[in-house]
Parts: structure tokens; C-alpha cells; sequence
């Protein structure tokens, strides 16, 4: 590398610095936990900078000079693009909690108790709830210095200053959001299960009894179920949610 003055050496810190801060704030805005709505957006441009300050110097490939303008500009969007396309892996796959809630509220009669929850997509109750346990559990277990790993870890893979490959990003997204989907669906199947059960009970004692509003009565029942179910499932629940992680990163290969 040629000769850099005092000024030259601080402008390129500066700029390997700032690839770095938008890669990691993109990523921040939705990776689980940091990218939350209650997380204030002051602390989290501090996190991302203070990190971004942190991993610079371990980071390789970084540009070596500083380009004009058009090539700042450049660099930064692409860095921005990386820390999207990587928020938007680990949003996806944590989403499956949330659509598994969903299908679990739908199923014991619990959807509309409530209009808000407390998750970035404001999901119904149950689903909130296990959301908010997952989240728990993983940063508890350490699992938020994975997510910090592999954004260190990406630039093996998501070289810094250079787009993501559009084929290969749509490719790995589509595969989390099955990933995604398989997981949900794995995590609801119990309560697919009761409702499948219990409606067709209810089917046939209604078409034997016609006269008794038996959906009206069999509700409040197959909501205590539901939930004593919901309870007895939940630790196997917050296990399967949290299976996943390790191959986010598994998925850009």
C-alpha cells in the first residue's frame, strides 16, 4: 500500500469505518432483538457505530484507498444492500414463532383478544408472547454474539463494497422463508391437530343435535384446551424456535 499521510491514513479509516457502520446498521434495523420498535433508534446508531468501530480492524478486503465521490457512494449502498439482505435472513427466520402464533391463535379461538402485540409485526397475542420468550431465551443463551459473529463472519462471503449477487440473494431468501415455514408449521401442528379433532366432533354432535347452539357452548372448552395445551407445549415450543440459527449463515453458501 503507498504512502499516506496523517490525513490521508485518518480519511481511509474513516471510510473503512463508515463501510462497516452501514453493513452492520442495515443489518440493525431488523435483526431480532436490536432492530425491535421499543429499542430506541439513537442507541442503536451508537451499537452499530460502536461495533462497526470494533470490527474494522479485523476485518480483511477492506478497501485500501479511498475512492471519489461516485465510488463512496457506490460502496455504501452495497454495504447497505449486505446488511439488508443479512436483517432480512434472521427476520425471516424468526418469523416462523410469530406465524406459528398466529396459526395457534386462529386454531384456539384466541386471535382477536387483543389487537396489538409486542413483536416488529405487531402479531396477535400467543404469537407475541412466544415471540417474546424467544427473544429471551436467545439473547439469555448468548445468542445475540452469534448474530454479531456472523456479521463479522459475512464479509467472507458478502465481500464489503461489492453488491450482493441478485440470483443468490433472492435464491437464500426464498429458501429461509421455507426454512421459515416448515418450522411454523412444525411448531402449530399440535393445536392443527386439536382443532381438526375438535371441530369434527363438533360436527357430528351438531348434525345429531341440531337444536342446541353447540359452537356457542363448545367455544369457552376449546379455548381452556387450547391453552392447557399451549402450556404443556410451550419449553418443546421455545426449543424447535431457536434450531435454526446456526444456519443463517449456512444459507449464503
Amino acid at each position: 500500500m503507498a504512502q499516506l499521510t496523517l490525513s490521508g491514513w485518518f480519511t481511509l479509516e474513516l471510510f473503512q469505518v463508515l463501510l462497516v457502520f452501514v453493513r452492520v446498521s442495515a443489518a440493525m434495523m431488523l435483526l431480532p432483538g436490536f432492530g425491535e420498535p421499543a429499542v430506541p433508534v439513537r442507541i442503536r446508531v451508537l451499537t452499530g457505530l460502536a461495533i462497526g468501530a470494533a470490527l474494522t480492524p479485523t476485518i480483511a478486503g477492506l478497501p485500501d484507498a479511498v475512492p471519489n465521490a461516485a465510488g463512496v457512494l457506490i460502496g455504501t449502498l452495497a454495504e447497505a444492500l449486505n446488511g439488508l439482505l443479512l436483517g432480512v435472513l434472521c427476520r425471516t427466520l424468526i418469523s416462523a414463532v410469530t406465524t406459528a402464533g398466529q396459526i395457534i391463535s386462529m386454531n384456539i379461538g384466541m386471535t382477536n383478544i387483543f389487537a396489538a402485540g409486542v413483536s416488529m409485526d405487531q402479531s396477535a397475542t400467543i404469537g407475541a408472547v412466544i415471540y417474546a420468550g424467544v427473544i429471551a431465551i436467545l439473547f439469555a443463551s448468548g445468542g445475540h454474539h452469534m448474530m454479531l459473529r456472523g456479521l463479522a463472519e459475512s464479509y467472507d462471503l458478502l465481500p464489503p463494497a461489492q453488491f450482493p449477487n441478485a440470483a443468490i440473494s433472492a435464491k437464500v431468501v426464498v429458501a429461509a422463508g421455507a426454512k421459515a415455514l416448515r418450522l411454523a408449521t412444525q411448531i402449530s401442528l399440535p393445536f392443527l391437530l386439536l382443532a381438526l379433532l375438535f371441530n369434527s366432533a363438533l360436527a357430528v354432535i351438531n348434525r345429531a343435535l341440531p337444536a342446541i347452539p353447540l359452537f356457542m357452548l363448545a367455544n369457552p372448552v376449546i379455548v381452556v384446551v387450547g391453552l392447557y395445551l399451549l402450556a404443556s407445549t410451550m419449553p418443546g415450543i421455545l426449543d424447535p424456535g431457536l434450531a435454526d440459527w446456526p444456519d443463517i449463515m449456512g444459507l449464503l453458501h
